[in-house]
């Protein structure tokens, strides 16, 4: 075979034959080019978004945090200065109830930072944030049942117990979850 008879391929060889006027693609293409713009392009947005998502939900905990020491530090002045003692536990279960809730925005927080750092999601703080908003709602059920005392109707009642026995069923189902995901979730949250 002769060098200068490039239009035959030889058996065994993956290469086409050399054709006038038609050239192999290369990465630098226009398509290539415009697809590698636009995914850098959508990943810096993505980023920005997530940094804007995050720095909101940081405002918004210290925004919380604020107004659950506001409203706990005003309840217990009036509770201590028209000695009315019997106010002092339900605000006390309601400043816990508010922490929780700056926790749960607390942990959406994490959950957002570490996908700024690590481009991946976590199943885990979702898990514990289903696990805290049921422990939140659990302790307002204390704290309306507690409040109400013996004047509780009936039917307000059975309610207030299946929304009880709901979410003690979410804390262990979640809880349960935790446990026999465990090292995959350590795994995926780690990032490998």
């Amino acid at each position: 075979m002769e060098d200068d008879e490039l239009n035959i391929l030889e058996p065994g060889s993956n290469t086409l034959p050399y054709q006038p006027g038609k050239h192999p693609k290369r990465n630098h293409d226009s398509d290539d080019f415009l697809a590698t713009f636009s995914s850098y392009w959508l990943e810096s947005a993505d980023t920005v978004i997530y940094a804007i998502v995050g720095t909101s939900f940081l405002l918004g905990a210290l925004c919380a945090l604020g107004y659950s020491f506001w409203v706990f530090g005003t309840q217990m002045i009036a509770a201590l200065s028209t000695n009315g003692i019997n106010n002092i536990a339900p605000a006390i279960i309601q400043f816990v109830s508010d922490l929780l809730l700056v926790l749960i925005i607390m942990e959406v927080l994490g959950t957002v930072l570490h996908y700024l750092k690590a481009h991946a999601t976590s199943l885990r703080p979702f898990l514990f944030i289903g696990i805290v908003s049921a422990t939140r709602s659990i302790l307002s059920i204390g704290a309306r049942l507690s409040i109400a005392g013996s004047n509780v109707e009936p039917a307000e009642f059975t309610r207030a117990m299946i929304e009880l026995g709901v979410s003690a069923a979410v804390v262990l189902a979640l809880g349960v979850t935790i446990k026999l995901l465990g090292k995959q979730l350590e795994d995926n949250a780690s990032g490998t």
